[in-house]
């Protein structure tokens, strides 16, 4: 038993060594493959997705601190979007996914502006929380 313990520790840790090598070197460069990319997206949109339970549906019961939460992490999660489709612009969907998460970053701004606040402002409490 012990020995497949090891065999099985010994195989997470070339799995972990092998995608941080690949995140590594994507990011030092910050041209992903094709697959990265996909797998990043994913990802963020994912993050997008989770936020919609509390700030897109009607019978969400959330109180302010978990729709605070949700916000910031959906404005993180597109500006990851962004710099990662504008890095890699040559990829399959990088430029229509730009486009989304920059509109979408732009709005929130602007209303940011009008209210005379900044996104860095405002979700400030939530990074010091996490």
């Amino acid at each position: 038993m012990e020995f497949k313990q090891a065999m099985m520790k010994n195989k997470l840790v070339f799995v972990l060594i092998g995608l941080m090598s690949t995140f590594s070197n994507a990011n030092s460069t910050g041209k992903l493959t094709q697959v990265e990319y996909n797998q990043l997206i994913q990802q963020y949109t994912n993050q997008v997705n989770e936020t919609k339970k509390i700030l897109d549906e009607p019978e969400a019961h959330s109180n302010a601190t978990m729709q605070k939460q949700a916000f910031c992490s959906r404005i993180e999660a597109y500006e990851h979007i962004a710099h990662l489709s504008k890095e890699n612009t040559e990829l399959e969907t990088a430029n229509i996914m730009f486009t989304i998460a920059h509109n979408f970053l732009e709005r929130q701004k602007q209303s940011f502006i009008d209210s005379g606040m900044t996104a860095q402002v405002f979700c400030a409490a939530v990074k010091k929380e996490k």
